[in-house]
Parts: C-alpha cells; sequence; structure tokens
C-alpha cells in the first residue's frame, strides 16, 4: 500500500498559496504529449478544475503579452437632426359643452366626456326629476 502525503493547514489560512514557479512547473507537466490532466493533479493533490484554472491564466498571460487587448475607444456621434420649422398654431376651438334642462334642474357638462360619465348624469338627473308618485323604489 501506497502512503500518500498529507499537508495539514492551520491558522486563518485554509489555502495553500502556490508560487508562480510551481504552478508553472505543474501547468509544463500537464501540457507534455500523452499525459492525463487528472493523474498530474492527483500528483500534486490539486484539483482537475484547479489545474485547468491555471493553464488558462498562464494562456492568457502569453496572449496578452504577444497581442495586448486594443483600448477602448469612442467613436464620434454625429446626429444630423432637420431643422424644425414653426408650424401654424393650430385654430382653438371652445371646449364642447352639453346641457340639459329637465323642470327646474339645469346640468351642464363641459368639455370631453365618456358615454359612462354622461350615463351617470342622466341616471341621476331622471331620479331627481320624476315626480314622487313615478318612482320606483
Amino acid at each position: 500500500m501506497r502512503s500518500r502525503r498529507v499537508e495539514l493547514l492551520t491558522g486563518p489560512e485554509r489555502r495553500r498559496k502556490w508560487v508562480d514557479g510551481t504552478k508553472i512547473a505543474i501547468v509544463a507537466e500537464a501540457l507534455a504529449d500523452g499525459v492525463v490532466i487528472s493523474d498530474v493533479a492527483r500528483r500534486h493533490d490539486i484539483t482537475p478544475s484547479q489545474l485547468f484554472g491555471w493553464m488558462r491564466q498562464f494562456r492568457d498571460a502569453a496572449l496578452a503579452k504577444i497581442a495586448p487587448p486594443p483600448s477602448p475607444m469612442f467613436a464620434p456621434a454625429v446626429v444630423d437632426a432637420p431643422v424644425a420649422m414653426p408650424s401654424p398654431p393650430l385654430p382653438v376651438e371652445p371646449p364642447a359643452e352639453i346641457e340639459i334642462s329637465v323642470g327646474v334642474a339645469t346640468v351642464r357638462i363641459r368639455g370631453a366626456v365618456d358615454a359612462k360619465t354622461l350615463a351617470a348624469v342622466l341616471r341621476a338627473l331622471r331620479v331627481l326629476c320624476l315626480p314622487a308618485s313615478g318612482r320606483t323604489p
């Protein structure tokens, strides 16, 4: 039976800190032909996802040195707005008005009114102006 090395982490820091040189050596070992990433990760007591993360980290750093990403630039904005011509003033119409007179009662409605409001006014007028004998309870 093969014995395994055990590393005990004590204190507030629970993670190992890897020196870049050690990371590079492990990544180089993983990049060799015919090597299985899981085997390399197991040998160094790390997870395969951590090894893939290191590989991506060093690849991105190398690519940035070869061709740094272009710095962001703003494109000039050109607005071609037509010149506004003054429009002729609209004719002012007097507000609409409805006047209903029944007996001594007169109801005036000014402005726009919807059918529902007009129906409510007419119902109220009918109730108010019906003779007492003609009212229904």
